[in-house]
């Protein structure tokens, strides 16, 4: 966790340029859970990309869906021949590729979400700096490793 020349607004106060232990504890806390959305967000866009590039991810999955439940026959849906085209597979192995690759990146997002909430609410709650510091580190180590190797990331 970044706990250098930290900028935050708490209680009509603003703190410019503070250290963590420096900041009043309602303020290092609001600190914390600030740090782990950032750390989700970079993940998620590490894994993923930009939200536009989610969306076409969603469509390719549908397609890749649609194309399996019909054992694989008929016209293949545009998303997956765009896959098989680029990357020289079978209609069948580009959707199941994309189902496969959908399914890790919905587990990662599910891993981030889980450990940016229980981090968040840990944090707010915490007693002292060192508590909060802890768990961010901890909640941002877990959202960080929950991307490895997934998509982008």
């Amino acid at each position: 966790m970044q706990d250098q020349n930290l900028n935050i607004t708490f209680n009509n106060s603003n703190y410019v340029g503070y250290s963590f232990a420096s900041l009043p504890i309602g303020a290092a806390r609001l600190v914390a859970a600030q740090q782990i959305d950032e750390a989700a967000d970079n993940a998620r866009t590490a894994a993923v990309g930009s939200s536009l590039r989610v969306i076409e991810y969603q469509l390719a999955e549908v397609e890749a869906k649609v194309f399996s439940a019909a054992s694989f026959k008929g016209d293949v849906p545009p998303a997956v021949l765009a896959w098989s085209d680029a990357a020289n597979l079978t209609p069948q192995a580009a959707a199941e590729s994309i189902l496969a690759e959908a399914h890790a990146w919905k587990t990662a997002l599910y891993a981030i979400r889980a450990a940016r909430l229980k981090g968040k609410q840990s944090a707010l709650k915490a007693g002292s700096h060192e508590e909060a510091e802890a768990i961010a580190d901890q909640a941002i180590a877990a959202i960080r490793a929950s991307v490895v190797g997934v998509g982008n990331a």
